[in-house]
């Protein structure tokens, strides 16, 4: 009995055994050769791995113990991108795209290999995405999923109103098997991220294209300092009348042989002869000719062309020829404008605008000297003016959800103001751009060294302002215009609101 028992046991053994090497040690096996795949394609970072079945296709799901939430796929197969093994996995799509969809950034997949587009809405929003990216770009790189990758895996950065896929945003590369370029301005490679920069470089990206391929919808909400950041690497742009008188356009830059679209936009915005705008293009007039500008974006960069709808025959023949040859739009500027454009370095501008700020320091030390104290009216030209009140606004909020913030550097200032046409014709009240008629009223502020701040035009606020209005003669206007004043020096008192029309001017002074 004890002997049947025995044979009846040894038996039930083998069959677990013959069970065992069918399934249990078959796996292990398999798990083994899963692990030394991980572990030659990965490093020595710890992996759990279960088998799994994918429709039918034996598959082991492997949970990276440092990413749990990347959980992904090995199946058998080689595939291009990691032709080197017997396997192949999607480790860093989970890292990259199941990443981005965790930390709810908006994306689209790229053409090539791993790349991929990540937009956002405006320029406030680079706050909250710089760290979420930097959060993305670190797991990733740290991950190591991309290091033996035989494709690409490049992290586009743009506004997401710019669909074009060669738009110029910030990069960011994913180091991998193969070495691609980067751009020497706006790129990075993840290896030299530096923790809690990324923030400050997306935004500058950002400045940089909104003035150079755009007409900037946001520049409202640049800070000083984004714009000194801005104008530290714009050429920025002189114009030379016939007459020897220098206009500096600090916003305009140059891109490789010519100007940028924006740049060009800027310096004809300068001039006052934009008259029309879109996405895409805009239309200037000016000595006769009318011209409009067009931006393009490709595999060798943004472009701009040039297209002359009237006025052709009021050009040079050496301008002419540079228009409709080479698109230039330096000397489509100069066909608009009679000024001869060239292209200086910061600190040539620096000293310009130094030179044309003494030239004014006494007009505005007069203006100071003989400034009225807010309340009182002044006459000037065919207006009369009376300053209400200022407001200090830490919040520029109006009926929509969009909102301007002051900064610690600067403060939104209102100014409430009644104004009384005294003339005979319509008057032209607080346009932009003053080109010194009688029939127009100006308003800028200026400080004690004669440093100018320019009106703000706050767009999609819903704010109400007396921007660009014509005041029938006679009548009076109400309202407010914006700026965006220096604290300190609203602190101190050293700023005055002074206002021209014709050949006049008065004052007032700020409290």
């Amino acid at each position: 009995m004890l002997k049947k028992l025995a044979i009846a046991a040894l038996l039930l053994w083998c069959l677990g055994l013959a069970g065992c090497s069918a399934s249990g040690t078959g796996s292990g096996r398999q798990v083994k050769e899963i692990r030394e795949y991980l572990e030659a394609r990965y490093g020595s970072q710890d992996f759990q791995v279960e088998p799994s079945q994918n429709g039918g296709t034996a598959s082991y799901q492997v949970i990276p113990v440092n990413y749990p939430e990347a959980a992904f796929t090995v199946e058998e197969g080689k595939l291009e991108e990691s032709s080197d093994y017997s396997y192949h996995d999607d480790f860093a799509a989970q890292m990259l795209y199941g990443g981005a969809d965790r930390l709810g950034l908006s994306y689209e997949k790229g053409a090539e290999g791993y790349d991929i587009f990540v937009t956002y809405e405006n320029f406030a929003s680079l706050d909250t995405l710089g760290g979420k990216l930097e959060q993305l770009v670190t797991c990733c790189r740290d991950s190591r999923a991309f290091d033996k990758l035989r494709t690409s895996c490049l992290i586009t950065v743009k506004p997401e109103s710019e669909t074009d896929p060669y738009f110029p945003g910030y990069e960011i590369r994913l180091e991998t098997r193969y070495s691609y370029p980067l751009k020497d301005d706006f790129g990075i490679m993840a290896s030299d991220l530096e923790e809690g920069k990324l923030t400050d470089s997306l935004k500058r990206c950002h400045v940089y294209t909104a003035y150079n391929y755009t007409i900037p919808t946001d520049s409202a909400m640049f800070s000083a300092s984004d714009l000194e950041g801005y104008k530290t690497s714009c050429t920025g742009a002189t114009g030379e009348a016939k007459d020897g008188s220098i206009t500096i356009y600090e916003l305009a830059n140059k891109d490789d042989l010519t100007m940028t679209f924006g740049g060009v936009y800027q310096l004809l915005s300068q001039e006052g002869l934009v008259t029309e705008t879109s996405k895409d293009s805009f239309t200037a007039s000016g000595n006769g000719v009318t011209i409009q500008f067009t931006r393009a974006f490709g595999p060798e960069g943004p472009s701009v062309s040039c297209q002359i709808l009237t006025g052709e025959d009021q050009l040079d023949s050496n301008t002419l020829d540079m228009i409709l040859d080479l698109s230039d739009a330096r000397y489509a500027a100069k066909g608009l404008t009679g000024k001869t454009i060239t292209f200086s370095t910061p600190e040539k501008i620096a000293a310009a605008k130094d030179a044309e700020r003494l030239e004014r320091l006494p007009l505005v030390e007069e203006a100071f000297a003989n400034a009225a104290a807010p309340g009182q009216s002044l006459s000037l030209g065919t207006a009369e003016v009376t300053l209400l009140g200022t407001e200090q606004l830490e919040t520029l909020q109006g009926d929509s959800l969009a909102a301007m913030h002051s900064t610690e550097e600067e403060v939104w200032c209102a100014m409430d103001m009644r104004i009384r046409n005294t003339g005979t014709e319509e008057l032209n009240v607080f346009h932009l751009v003053f080109y010194g008629g009688g029939n127009e009223l100006f308003g800028i502020v200026a400080d004690k060294d004669a440093n100018l701040y320019k009106p703000v035009d706050v767009i999609n606020l819903g704010l109400e302002d007396i921007y660009g209005q014509f005041l029938p003669a006679g009548e009076t206007l109400e309202g407010r215009v914006y700026f965006k004043l220096p604290r300190d020096r609203m602190a101190d008192g050293s700023l005055a609101l002074l206002f021209f029309c014709g050949a006049e001017e008065a004052a007032f002074l700020l409290d």
